[in-house]
């Protein structure tokens, strides 16, 4: 799941964004709007799992730079004869696609507009990749590209003259069936052993996941957040410390480390460090000794005296 779902959630699912917050509605529609397309993505992977492994690496959502922007890819499948570029649509409706213009429209629940076309979307993804592969000295490979519809209940037409639209778009069931039509016209390798193993630690060595700030999306400000434990079993906001203890008024819950998922949260969510001070505002104590206790117990990397002592986020490898 994406950083930037994962901060939707603290927003929402963590309860830090009051819903009576003028902006709420719209970061609920972000939110839907990107889990239909985490789901989507994921539901690809049976069908992916298909492929043989030794044939085929697979990269999911890579994101690499190239001429000063970033582009990300929801699949890439490589192989010594070619690539595939892998555009994922979760669109419910009638997706109807037009000559004139290039355009794309959506018809649900009798409402039509226009959206972005995939297939150019996808097209232009596969031109990116073939021009970083060219800026990393790789060799060249015929790169093909392909927009996915992983939703049952979508149908997908085109109108009179653009019939082969039909090359570059297919259902999540028809997937496997395409590959196997694009490996049939790519049957003379392009890539040995070494340079297939060359070019995949080179995607993974230069893959950049996105980390948005959400806060500076919406406009947020860390102030307008609710501060607080939550408790996690009935996602009550907040729980009270009583000798170390937090307790939860509404289930009656009792947790000595329920305080941790809200620090990391906060790491997520608003900055990467967090000073004692700024611990007490985000929990609701007053104890700068608790506070202290709470913050080394989790054997979080410091900087800084102890007076000005400032804590950071864990590596992830340490969490």
């Amino acid at each position: 799941m994406s950083l930037r779902i994962q901060k939707l959630e603290i927003l929402l699912q963590g309860g830090r964004l009051p819903y009576n917050h003028p902006i709420y509605p719209e970061v609920v529609a972000e939110y839907k709007s990107r889990m239909a397309g985490y789901r989507g993505e994921k539901s690809l992977v049976f069908h992916l799992s298909m492929l043989p492994d030794e044939k085929y690496y697979i990269f999911h959502g890579i994101r690499l730079l190239y001429q000063g922007y970033y582009f990300q890819i929801d699949y890439l499948i490589l192989c010594s004869a070619y690539a595939l570029v892998l555009e994922v649509k979760n669109i419910s409706g009638e997706l109807k696609f037009e000559k004139d213009f290039n355009q794309t429209t959506c018809k649900k629940n009798g409402n039509e507009e226009r959206i972005k076309n995939p297939v150019l979307q996808a097209k232009l993804q596969a031109k990116k990749l073939k021009g970083w592969l060219k800026e990393h000295n790789c060799t060249a490979i015929p790169i093909h590209y392909l927009v996915v519809n992983s939703n049952e209940k979508t149908t997908i037409t085109s109108s009179s003259g653009n019939e082969q639209i039909a090359r570059h778009i297919c259902n999540s069931e028809d997937l496997i069936d395409k590959i196997d039509q694009i490996a049939n016209f790519n049957k003379e390798e392009k890539l040995d052993s070494k340079e297939m193993k060359r070019i995949k630690r080179l995607l993974l060595s230069k893959h950049t996941p996105e980390n948005p700030d959400i806060l500076k999306q919406f406009n947020l400000s860390p102030s307008e957040l609710l501060p607080g434990v939550k408790c996690p079993i009935c996602s009550y906001l907040p729980m009270n410390l009583h000798n170390g203890t937090w307790c939860c008024p509404k289930c009656k819950l009792k947790s000595k480390t329920a305080h941790i998922p809200t620090i990391n949260d906060y790491f997520l969510l608003v900055k990467p460090s967090i000073t004692n001070a700024e611990l007490r505002e985000l929990l609701q104590i007053g104890s700068t000794s608790i506070a202290s206790k709470f913050l080394t117990s989790m054997n979080l990397p410091f900087t800084g005296t102890y007076r000005n002592r400032v804590y950071h986020q864990p590596p992830k490898n340490q969490k």
